[in-house]
């Protein structure tokens, strides 16, 4: 997994026989031999392989597809003879094989069923290769806007959009080469570590992704499928190694690599990471390309530290730039959790109406705006009955927002319900520190007092409460409430 396929290869030829005789095992040999263009015994691996799995079956397959396709005149019949549970698979794989046999006819009929499907945005990209090595420039550039239009946060995309722009065609034909046979089959176990990654099976698409790095190392933008292994795996930790070798294949690689290694840095040692921020501004501040995104990114940055002020200045630049697609329903509710928490609340509570307007039936947007009217004292009958719609929608799994909905019937003095939806609430959210807040109230007002200040104590041990709750928890533990 660690792109040691050489040294993986050589443990494996010791072991005797019958250890040797599992899929992964012959996996790992037969790219080793493919690597050595050794592909005569490399075809009788993959047909000697025990196929214990129908994923695995279906990949030896199209392997032997590519190691047995000189003869252009018989790929479409053994492709049609390939069963398949990935129908996107066999799609693919008939695109790329026929651009690597040549065969126009068929490869142009493929590649129009790719330019059907907007989620294949990848293989838009491989057409785009394939003109633009037949100069045919205008053509690329149009389906890779025709793909930002669809999928406007697509990494790769934006990444060509910008290599268009400049004329930065090296981009394009230095990733892959159609007619080398290792770049096809590099291109076959990519996809298939992106389906593990989606079934969640992050070990076995690392190994797959190394194997495919191991084919074709030029095409580095491929190593970004690991770095998001290794963050799936682990929130708290980023892979640098992984990241450095991908930063500089442009500029939309490079804010995406840095704006990650900013988040990372400041979970793991808790400050702010001045020169990478400023570096970041610079960066948004000189871009010609893609600037609504990096104003949200920043704008995010600062929302997420609790610098709202900040924060709505850079969502207010990104609206004046914005495209209507753009403002969706999370740009609006974003922007009224800024204006709330400076204390703008005529204007928080039209960001919040106007999410909802675009996206009704989002629970986080209806609990922020009721609890906001009950913090603040207005609209509570009206908030009571919106909360009861987001507990509802949330099929009464979110404690937080089960927590607002008791919170509603205490403001209203009805403590006996009060309690019933703050129980259930502090059983399915024992770390959030404001649910045993409220829940240690309605006990006291309930005379649950003992009770109240076994809550309220068991709230001031918990690691992330902020020290102005600790201070009132304290003076509740002493005092109780008036």
């Amino acid at each position: 997994m660690s792109g040691k396929i050489a040294e993986a290869n050589s443990i494996i030829t010791t072991l005797d026989k019958q250890y040797r005789d599992n899929d992964l095992f012959q996996l790992i040999e037969g790219v080793f031999l493919i690597k050595n263009r050794n592909f005569f015994l490399a075809k009788e691996k993959f047909k000697n392989s025990g196929n214990s799995s129908p994923l695995f079956i279906e990949l030896n397959n199209y392997i032997n597809l590519w190691l047995e396709a000189e003869n252009s005149s018989e790929q479409e019949l053994k492709i049609k003879k390939i069963k398949t549970i990935f129908s996107n698979i066999k799609l693919i794989q008939s695109f790329l094989i026929y651009d690597y046999v040549g065969n126009d006819n068929l490869y142009k009929k493929t590649s129009l069923e790719i330019l059907k499907q907007p989620d294949l945005g990848r293989y838009h990209f491989f057409h785009s290769i394939f003109l633009i090595k037949k100069n045919k420039i205008q053509e690329a550039t149009k389906i890779i806007e025709n793909q930002l239009l669809e999928n406007p946060n697509n990494l790769l995309m934006k990444q060509s959009y910008v290599s268009l722009k400049n004329n930065n065609l090296s981009f394009f034909t230095n990733n892959y080469d159609s007619k080398n046979v290792n770049h096809g089959i590099s291109e076959l176990l990519y996809l298939f570590g992106n389906v593990l990654q989606q079934q969640n099976q992050i070990e076995l698409s690392k190994l797959f992704v190394s194997l495919s790095d191991y084919l074709n190392p030029n095409f580095i933008s491929n190593k970004l499928l690991n770095l998001e292994n290794f963050m799936i795996e682990d929130s708290n930790y980023f892979n640098y190694e992984i990241a450095d070798t991908i930063e500089n294949l442009g500029s939309e690689f490079f804010w995406y690599i840095n704006f990650n290694k900013l988040i990372h840095e400041e979970k793991k040692i808790q400050t702010k990471n001045a020169s990478l921020i400023n570096i970041l501004k610079k960066k948004q501040a000189d871009s010609n390309f893609f600037v609504f995104s990096k104003l949200i990114d920043l704008a995010n940055y600062y929302r997420s530290n609790k610098n709202y002020k900040i924060s709505l200045e850079y969502y207010e630049r990104a609206e004046q730039i914005a495209l209507p697609k753009e403002l969706d329903w999370k740009f609006y509710y974003y922007k009224g959790i800024c204006n709330e928490r400076l204390g703008n609340f005529d204007n928080a509570d039209k960001n919040f109406l106007k999410s909802l307007q675009l996206s009704p039936q989002e629970y986080v947007v209806i609990n922020y705006l009721a609890y906001s009217w009950l913090e603040r004292g207005v609209n509570i009958d009206r908030a009571k009955k919106m909360l009861y719609d987001a507990v509802e929608l949330s099929k009464w799994e979110q404690g937080y927002i089960i927590d607002s909905l008791g919170w509603a019937y205490y403001l209203s003095s009805n403590f006996s319900e009060a309690e019933k939806l703050l129980q259930l609430a502090y059983e399915k959210a024992p770390y959030e520190p404001e649910v045993y807040d409220h829940y240690g109230d309605v006990l006291w007002k309930n005379n649950k007092r003992i009770q109240a200040r076994y809550v309220w104590g068991n709230a001031i041990k918990l690691p992330q409460i902020d020290e102005e709750r600790t201070k009132k928890l304290k003076e509740k533990l002493m005092h109780g409430i008036n």
